[in-house]
């Protein structure tokens, strides 16, 4: 595969790799219905996996392409196992690999997890949540994830909290400096009175 590295460098620089709707949604059906994959969708596109979650959680129409994408790669998948298995060069173990790679059929110890890292605890959480009615974590996967998440929530609250503890003993200690009044110093208004 022959890519214009330069070509796209520049492009990411200049800021051009934008969303489309018309075009990247029937690109997504169309690569997932041939190629199967995010990674090949990715390259046609000619964005980073990282921009594709980006793009699949800010934009519910590709979100929903996707996901019907998904669904066609697997009953391609499914159809190819039905006709092979009466083939005699059809290789099993490799289409059981595919299928476990792509699709999650005898998973693997691997989770992949979609988040924005630089959302709140609440949004991944939200992020997890569609990610596992995706079918992407098993009901034990999710439970662990949902732990964590809710950690990182009670740390995240912990944290806010403590900011406007902070904010509040600074305003006291001005309001104390000017005898009460948070505005003007009252003997400076005394003197103007």
């Amino acid at each position: 595969m022959a890519i214009d590295a330069k070509k796209i460098y520049q492009m990411y620089r200049a800021g051009h790799i934008v969303f489309v709707e018309e075009v990247h949604c029937p690109m997504v059906l169309e690569v997932m219905d041939t190629a199967g994959t995010v990674s090949a969708f990715c390259v046609k596109a000619g964005i980073s996996d990282s921009c594709f979650y980006r793009w699949l959680n800010k934009h519910p129409v590709f979100h929903e392409c996707y996901r019907l994408g998904c669904m066609i790669a697997r009953e391609n998948w499914e159809e190819e196992g039905r006709q092979g298995r009466y083939e005699e060069d059809f290789n099993l173990e490799i289409w059981k690999v595919q299928g476990s790679a792509r699709f999650g059929v005898g998973r693997s110890n691997r989770v992949r997890i979609h988040l924005d890292a630089d959302a709140t605890p609440y949004d991944q959480y939200k992020q997890l949540v569609n990610q596992a009615t995706m079918g992407d974590f098993s009901a034990a996967e999710f439970k662990q994830l949902m732990e964590s998440v809710n950690i990182g929530c009670r740390a995240y609250e912990s944290f806010e909290l403590q900011q406007q503890v902070d904010e509040m003993k600074d305003d006291l200690k001005k309001m104390r400096e000017h005898d009460g009044n948070n505005i003007i110093p009252i003997k400076e208004a005394a003197k103007r009175n």
